[in-house]
């Protein structure tokens, strides 16, 4: 006689496959909106010409004055000719200023622009160098902001802050400054850091999947996200007597510039643009350590959010965080339980094909419930 235990234990399939069964579903459902922004993003690129044409005649001689913030910090082989073609070459319609901001005349960024200067490679009389000093209570990067934005000139209506190392593509300024000025509820008008491992190691690959949960949103146009790389504001948005504003919670022990532009963005319900400006970042991690300080960073900044007012749960006032948290936990643990379910489960598929390898010899010899057992 047939052990029923033994029929109920092979027909019931483990716990493991319905672990993996799932986690496929949710891996497949994450492939699907990447496939998706990836359709938004070629759309977005044959658009992208007609879009800058429009946008730069648009703002035609009405455009306003810019002033265009650089925190650096030290120089490279490069830094020369970003900086030029910064300078020289951004294409934007109306007035445009620029200030370099530095921790320190000895600063290497300091000296060079200086250089550049005295050789006629960068102008002189709408380009200039700040020392801010050393930070006390914010992060250097966003001392220095902070150093800049204070001393623009009120004739500077708009504030573009870029990373010293981002080429700007002909028209890419019109077409920022031509989003955040057809919508006086946008707060800023931000490109985004599209991230590509820069060598097919497993580290830069997983720091390239943890950000590509962003991409999805901002891909479409609609991700509301600001990234400090290049990010376009209000210099009326920028000041310090706004309650509540972006300058208050930057002063206010902030960190991260950008994420704090969107949670303030978030907090007085305003949308932040992103217009189709993606900009390639090369991420080479050669060592765990690379890897895991670039996960402590990133959730580092997801403490410094502006601290909730005396009224406001806590719970919304860090929405944004949580979301984050949520998220990369997911991805996380579903990897974490894909890894350790997989000896699982092929010790499943061996236990099924040596079943069915013996119920066919069973068959074979006429056994009763061989029949049966191949159908297992």
């Amino acid at each position: 006689a047939k052990d029923p235990r033994r029929r109920r234990t092979m027909e019931s399939p483990s716990s493991a496959v319905y672990l993996n069964v799932a986690h496929a579903a949710a891996y497949a459902a994450f492939g699907l909106l990447w496939l998706h922004a990836a359709r938004l993003r070629r759309r977005s690129a044959r658009a992208l010409p007609a879009m800058l044409s429009d946008a730069s005649r648009a703002l035609g001689d009405s455009a306003p004055p810019l002033c265009v913030v650089l925190p650096v910090k030290g120089a490279h082989a490069q830094s020369a000719a970003n900086w030029r073609a910064q300078c020289c070459s951004h294409g934007y319609a109306g007035p445009v200023s620029f200030l370099f901001v530095v921790q320190e005349e000895e600063d290497e960024a300091y000296s060079l622009v200086k250089q550049l200067q005295a050789s006629g490679s960068l102008p002189t009389e709408n380009v200039s160098v700040l020392v801010a000093g050393l930070a006390v209570g914010t992060s250097q990067k966003l001392h220095n902001l902070i150093h800049a934005v204070e001393r623009i000139g009120e004739q500077s209506e708009l504030v573009l802050m870029l990373d010293d190392d981002m080429l700007l593509a002909p028209g890419a300024v019109n077409l920022l400054a031509h989003e955040l000025l057809s919508d006086p509820n946008a707060l800023a008008a931000s490109g985004f850091s599209c991230d590509a491992p820069g060598r097919w190691t497993v580290l830069a690959h997983a720091a390239c999947v943890y950000r590509l949960i962003l991409e999805i949103s901002v891909a479409g146009g609609e991700g509301s996200h600001a990234w400090g790389g290049c990010c376009l504001m209000r210099r009326a948005d920028l000041l310090e007597s706004v309650p509540g504003g972006v300058m208050a919670h930057w002063k206010n022990r902030g960190y991260s510039d950008d994420w704090i532009i969107t949670a303030v963005a978030r907090k007085q319900r305003r949308r932040i643009a992103n217009p189709p400006l993606l900009f390639l970042n090369l991420v080479d991690f050669r060592s765990p350590s690379q890897l895991y300080n670039f996960f402590h960073r990133q959730f580092f900044v997801l403490d410094t959010y502006p601290q909730p007012s005396p009224d406001e749960p806590r719970i919304q006032a860090h929405r944004l965080r949580l979301e984050s948290y949520a998220l990369a936990s997911l991805m996380g643990l579903g990897g974490a339980f894909s890894a350790a379910a997989a000896p699982s489960v092929a010790w499943q598929l061996f236990r099924l094909l040596s079943h069915g390898g013996a119920s066919s010899a069973a068959a074979a010899r006429g056994a009763p419930g061989g029949p049966c057992a191949l159908l297992l």
